[in-house]
């Protein structure tokens, strides 16, 4: 994130570029359940992003792993929620530059309505699960989203959406 940070424009010193991390980094956050082995984000500004931006690490048997920031990952595919930044936790501020949040676990189960693959209603149920979304609340932000922010696929939405209703019983 760092290197990140660096290719933001200083002219964000005043008012920093907003970074929101989605994906299985931020399911990680939320339930410790799922590992990934890259950075989904949205981000509210213009950033010179490198072509191959990941950092090395150790995983927890001594094998060196690689975390890789995801250029091609866009909250267009999918949907969110308008307010989901409102929502979002702030991590972390990176030269006054880069604000790292993590996307509300209820921002999560939005964002993986769209693609809906076994990876993601796994994901969800792990959210439900670990109690960290109220069913009422999720309905109100996910059809509202539906509804501002589906481009032509709102009947899957909404089937996607009744069965993440149906995990909650």
């Amino acid at each position: 994130m760092g290197k990140l940070a660096k290719r933001v424009p200083a002219i964000h010193k005043k008012e920093p570029i907003n970074l929101y991390i989605a994906g299985g980094i931020a399911i990680y956050f939320h339930t410790a359940s799922r590992v990934s082995k890259d950075v989904d984000a949205i981000i509210d500004g213009d950033i010179d992003i490198p072509r191959k931006l990941s950092v090395l690490w150790l995983n927890e048997n001594g094998e060196f792993e690689e975390l890789e920031f995801d250029k091609n990952y866009s909250d267009t595919l999918g949907i969110v929620h308008e307010d989901y930044d409102k929502r979002a936790i702030h991590k972390f501020t990176i030269d006054s530059r880069l604000k790292v949040h993590v996307l509300s676990s209820l921002d999560l189960v939005i964002s993986k309505l769209a693609r809906f693959v076994e990876q993601d209603q796994q994901n969800i149920r792990s959210i439900i699960i670990n109690d960290l979304a109220d069913k009422e609340e999720l309905e109100i932000l996910a059809r509202d989203a539906i509804k501002v922010r589906s481009s032509g696929r709102v009947e899957t939405l909404e089937l996607h959406l009744d069965l993440v209703l149906e995990m909650f019983d």
